[in-house]
């Protein structure tokens, strides 16, 4: 575990340099920032259900920014010969991939708690009484479970792909799969996406705290299985 944390903080430090932390983390708190300056023709119709279809349009944005990224990175690490030198110096090439993971998600997480705290004050400031906040912190959760999901697929892509090519399919698989959570609700079907889905359709969601735990156990569910692979596949690569 103390190789890992260290591992982990190296990764945080390697997006910091590279300015890639700025896109993760603060794509999402921009969003909710800007929530409360929608005009109110576009504020939706209820406050809550407005600003979390809002957010939620934020959120599909920044995980596709961080598929995308996750993979570039991963691919970027493999060809530049850093998995190479750390396995080398007895470094489990899965150690390498986990705290890529682990440092994505935390600054995620970070923006979308952050973000989100900035849309639920717009919803404050137009709501005629006061809402509930569970249903809402329930659907932000389940986002932030999808979003590690995106951020997996990326790593698994990234693992056998040069970087360019890695990117450019990792953001071609998120956004349809991101996009595919807006037209209809999909908060009973335990989806991977279903969270996002949940957080743009708020209003409608009959059971938003039992769908929240679904999809979030569905996201969940999919980053193990897709780590897994990424894992496998990077310890058959050749580095």
């Amino acid at each position: 575990m103390r190789r890992l944390w260290t591992l982990t903080r190296m990764a945080l430090h390697e997006l910091w340099i590279s300015f890639r932390l700025i896109p993760l983390a603060g794509l999402p708190v921009v969003g909710g920032m800007l929530i409360g300056a929608l005009p109110p023709e576009l504020a939706g119709e209820t406050a809550v259900g407005g600003a979390a279809f809002w957010y939620a349009v934020a959120a599909a944005v920044a995980i596709c920014v961080a598929s995308g990224l996750a993979a570039l990175t991963m691919a970027h690490e493999r060809q530049r010969g850093t998995v190479a030198w750390m396995a080398v110096r007895a470094v489990p090439r899965a150690s390498v991939l986990f705290s890529w993971f682990l440092a994505f998600a935390i600054l995620l997480i970070a923006g979308l708690a952050i973000g989100s705290v900035g849309a639920w004050l717009a919803a404050l400031t137009r709501a005629e009484a006061s809402p509930d906040a569970l249903p809402f912190v329930a659907a932000v959760a389940a986002t932030a479970a999808t979003a590690l999901a995106g951020v997996a697929v990326g790593l698994l892509i990234g693992t056998t792909l040069p970087a360019v090519p890695a990117t450019l399919l990792a953001v071609g698989v998120s956004v349809p799969l991101v996009a595919a959570a807006f037209p209809v609700p999909l908060d009973a079907l335990p989806l991977p996406v279903a969270g996002l889905g949940l957080l743009a359709h708020l209003d409608s969601a009959a059971r938003p705290i039992a769908g929240a735990l679904q999809s979030a156990g569905a996201a969940l569910a999919s980053v193990a299985v897709l780590l897994v692979l990424a894992a496998a596949g990077l310890e058959r690569s050749d580095l």
